[in-house]
């Protein structure tokens, strides 16, 4: 219904165009020859078209294109008073900040040590709620005892050391990343391997966090 009154008001419009063109005609808009001011071999010119009959020309030759209604169906439909809304933001990594980058705690503490006559040291580690009492070269789950001094204690496996000190959270090698999302403000705390937004955290850094993502490595410094 709403298609068929827009195109009534379009022949309406076609029709008005139409009559005021055919008035023209009948009102004499015409060229009308002129001479030049030169009355000796003056040469005969015409009159430039009425700016009114150009017009009108120009209307009647759009009235005559070929080209159907649905090409200006868009036109018409457009609202020219509606504010163009912007297309949505789209998540890539540079909208991301890094709050901060620590090491993942883990749950194993050196909590005290008795030293026997002969000079051995024994040491106190508590693990996930059980306490394990240990001395130099003993196995705690997969790691063995390389040192225990009255500051900290020495654990080490196939990936590496860790340094347990004294009445301290023991912390891993490996690095957590607390990161914001500028275009929501929300936080994210990620660990290698990890995805965000589509976006995998490659590695994390000291000072930086690097993810791949659309064909493309993207580094997120600290402090930038």
């Amino acid at each position: 219904m709403k298609g068929m009154t827009k195109l009534i008001a379009i022949l309406a419009f076609i029709l008005w165009v139409i009559v005021l063109w055919k008035a023209s005609s009948i009102f004499g808009l015409r060229e009308t020859p002129l001479r030049s001011g030169e009355e000796d071999g003056g040469i005969a010119a015409s009159q430039e078209a009425n700016p009114l009959q150009e017009a009108f020309l120009s209307i009647k030759k759009l009235l005559e294109s070929p080209f159907p209604y649905s090409k200006y169906q868009p036109l018409i439909e457009k609202n020219i008073f509606v504010k163009p809304e912007p297309p949505p933001e789209v998540f890539t990594p540079d909208k991301l900040e890094i709050i901060a980058i620590s090491a993942v705690p883990l749950p194993i503490m050196y909590n005290g040590f008795i030293e026997k006559s002969d000079g051995t040291r024994i040491g106190q580690i508590n693990w996930s709620g059980k306490t394990y009492f240990v001395k130099r070269s003993d196995k705690v789950k997969d790691y063995r005892v390389t040192e225990i001094n009255s500051k900290n204690i020495k654990i080490e496996n196939k990936d590496g050391q860790i340094v347990l000190e004294y009445k301290k959270q023991a912390k891993s090698r490996e690095l957590v990343a607390k990161l914001r999302n500028s275009m929501d403000n929300k936080e994210y705390e990620v660990k290698k391997n990890d995805e965000i937004g589509g976006y995998k955290i490659l590695d994390i850094k000291t000072n930086a966090v690097i993810l791949y993502g659309g064909n493309k490595e993207w580094v997120i410094n600290n402090g930038r």
